[in-house]
């Protein structure tokens, strides 16, 4: 098998593996009585041409506010950022 192919069906495992171990982990705390929060649900396609699209603006996002931060010396803006890399470093 070439090693391309290999680490693409190793990555689909990993992904497969890790949205199972999210959904027992989402029923085990239903099935407690526990609360499950809906912000964690995840996204049915991790890997979907809209999410891709959506890192995409949001690393692009993250690189202007970041290369204007000098012009616009605002808290808010910065602030803005700084969730928006912590989003995307979440995601990766």
């Amino acid at each position: 098998m070439e090693p391309a192919v290999a680490r693409i069906i190793e990555q689909s495992f990993d992904e497969l593996k890790r949205t199972v171990d999210r959904h027992h982990a989402r029923l085990s705390a239903a099935a407690g009585g526990g609360q499950v929060d809906p912000a964690d649900e995840p996204c049915v396609h991790l890997e979907c041409s809209q999410s891709r699209r959506l890192k995409s603006a949001l690393a692009e996002t993250i690189f202007v506010l970041e290369e204007t931060r000098r012009s616009f010396k605002s808290k808010r803006l910065e602030s803005l950022r700084k969730q928006l890399l912590r989003v995307l470093a979440e995601e990766a």
